[in-house]
């Protein structure tokens, strides 16, 4: 009787397996003629890098083969980063702005050399037997904020805003700035992809096998 009970209440094994899951574009693209891209505000420009250079042709790049408009850029004066909520300002970007829209944002891309006592004791490291070579350990650390707006130029108003941030350490204490962008960068085109052209997600889900 115990036997008959524990066969009949047997889990069936679980089959992990991973599935794309569709998700809806945020923005109907089909219904702008063009798309404009700006340079992005900046409180502090990056060291030693052009961070508005870089996004400008990432995202020219990236975002032409998923539209089938035009897509452009222009350069702008900001005055301060409060002028994304001013109406008038975006209305004086575009001499045509009838089924257009602007995309811009605001950015901050930092780096900074940071040590790390490899012992917790000093005094192990300046009289121990095996003292390492090096007493600290560098690493360079960079952090990528950033949130974009999509802008309607014909009423000034921001009919899309979406922040970032993202951060990474590299063991090379000399790594260069471009390398970290384009790893950074890339983590948040995946996420701003789906919310941008509803782009698939993979997902892990459990099946029962039969």
């Amino acid at each position: 009787m115990f036997a008959a009970l524990t066969a009949g209440c047997a889990v069936e094994p679980l089959v992990k397996t991973r599935v794309e899951i569709p998700a809806t574009a945020a923005v109907k693209w089909d219904a702008y003629k063009e798309i404009i891209l700006t340079n992005f505000w900046q409180e502090k420009e990056a060291k030693d890098f052009d961070l508005n250079k870089a996004l400008i042709e990432y995202l020219r790049n990236e975002i032409a083969p998923q539209i089938k408009g035009k897509l452009s850029s222009t350069t702008i004066t900001w005055e301060t980063a409060e002028m994304v909520n001013n109406k008038e300002a975006w209305k004086q970007v575009v001499p045509q702005p009838r089924d257009r829209l602007i995309l811009t944002g605001k950015a901050q891309f930092t780096q900074d050399l940071r040590k790390a006592l490899l012992a917790k004791d000093r005094r192990s490291i300046d009289d121990g037997p095996f003292a390492p070579e090096k007493a600290w350990s560098e690493r360079m650390a960079f952090t990528f904020k950033i949130e974009f707006f999509l802008i309607n130029p014909e009423s000034g108003e921001i009919l899309l805003r979406k922040d970032f941030l993202e951060a990474q350490d590299y063991e090379n204490s000399k790594e260069p700035a471009e390398f970290a962008f384009s790893d950074l960068m890339q983590r948040i085109k995946l996420k701003l992809f789906r919310l941008f052209f509803g782009s698939e997600r993979n997902q892990e889900r459990y099946l029962l096998r039969r």
